[in-house]
């Protein structure tokens, strides 16, 4: 193996049985590029090539489970994100795991859930006119990100809960999607369960006011995640990797927690550990930031620390993004990857998600492995399907 900065990145690492190639993971984006939901030539050559630039797995953008509310207009083109269901849907993801793996990559696919995030009204055939969510709410106003006004007002109407007989649909449909999943070839199974989606909302206390069986303090919320991986686990069985992501910041407010400690932050994770996930990854704005006051620990390394469970840092590798930023507002392409192998040299993360730098460029990882520059951002990758 060549000297390079990132080798102990290269090296394989082995999930519950299955061999990642290396440690570099690409991380969900929402590319939109699967007309009527299924993904198509473009998608599966979008995935290849940055297979074939090294990425030992990819994690696909957010795969809808199938209820009304699970998808939406993203904003990022003219058709809707891809389904993890129906046969021509399944065929198209066939042909996508099928071009990964032949570029020698792994890949799993993202499911989730757009929760009290979907705007209503959008979805194509699958509309709904109104919030469905925990309690009906979107959350803190004060200062949301990338929502205009217009989009605000739509999205904080008066909503509705979901019922209990919803609850355990949306259950069973994570679980058949992870099923689909599997027979179609994936490797493992991804969930959202961060970034104010559906997940997140039964967890975070600003968009589950449910006095029930799914509310409550900050364990008692854990529950629906908890059921969640619980029926995905039974539907994939026990050979299959699966990983969760978490993130403590929301759109409707960057500075929300889950846990405002360390110990308050053990207390939510360890349900979701205990219930049969392989992987968390740590989402944040900026991998560099401290969780915790007190600690120079990313929110990566407390995970780890507090779950012992393998863990994905996500968040600023090879770009800076101001704080407050909009998710669509171009970052500016840094150099970090001292600070990265720094981080991994102490154990703070066994996996690196890498999103935007790959986003702007599939052979990021070849110029990372041998130390040339990376180009510069190019804001036109958000929508263009390269």
């Amino acid at each position: 193996m060549e000297k390079t900065i990132i080798a102990p990145l290269l090296e394989p690492l082995t999930v519950r049985g299955v061999t990642l190639p290396n440690r570099v993971v690409m991380s969900p984006m929402s590319r939109t590029a699967s007309p009527d939901g299924i993904p198509g030539a473009a998608l599966a050559e979008y995935y290849g090539k940055r297979a074939e630039g090294g990425v030992g797995t990819i994690f696909t953008e957010g795969a809808r489970i199938e209820h009304p509310g699970a998808i939406g207009d993203l904003g990022l083109g003219d058709s809707v994100a891809p389904y993890m269901w129906s046969e021509p849907a399944l065929a198209g993801w066939r042909r996508v795991v099928e071009r990964v793996h032949g570029a020698g990559g792994l890949i799993f696919p993202q499911l989730m859930h757009l929760g009290v995030m979907k705007r209503p009204g959008s979805g194509g055939a699958f509309r709904e006119d109104v919030i469905a969510g925990p309690s009906g709410i979107w959350g803190a106003t004060e200062n949301p990100l990338g929502v205009d006004a217009e989009g605000l007002a739509a999205l904080d109407a008066p909503g509705r809960a979901l019922d209990d007989a919803e609850v355990a649909a949306i259950i069973e449909a994570f679980a058949v999607s992870a099923a689909n999943a599997k027979a179609v070839g994936f490797d493992g199974i991804a969930l959202h369960g961060g970034h104010g989606y559906l997940i997140d909302n039964f967890l975070w206390g600003g968009t589950n006011r449910r006095a029930d069986q799914w509310g409550g303090d900050a364990v008692e919320r854990t529950r629906f995640a908890v059921e969640v991986v619980r029926a995905v686990r039974a539907a994939v069985g026990g050979d299959m990797p699966i990983s969760f992501r978490f993130s403590q910041w929301k759109p409707q407010d960057l500075t929300a927690h889950l846990g405002a400690t360390p110990q308050e932050l053990e207390r939510v994770l360890g349900p979701i550990a205990d219930a049969g996930i392989d992987i968390f990854e740590a989402s944040t704005r900026d991998f560099s930031e401290p969780a915790f006051a007190g600690s120079p620990l990313s929110l990566a390394g407390w995970t780890r620390k507090l779950t012992g469970t393998f863990t994905a840092m996500v968040g600023g590798t090879a770009v800076h993004r101001e704080r407050f930023a909009g998710t669509m507002t171009p970052p500016t392409t840094i150099d970090n990857l001292a600070d990265v192998m720094e981080r991994h040299a102490r154990g703070e993360f066994d996996l690196l998600q890498v999103g935007r730098a790959l986003l702007n460029d599939p052979q990021w990882l070849v110029k990372a492995r041998r130390g040339e520059p990376f180009l510069p951002f190019d804001p036109a990758c958000f929508t263009r399907i390269d």
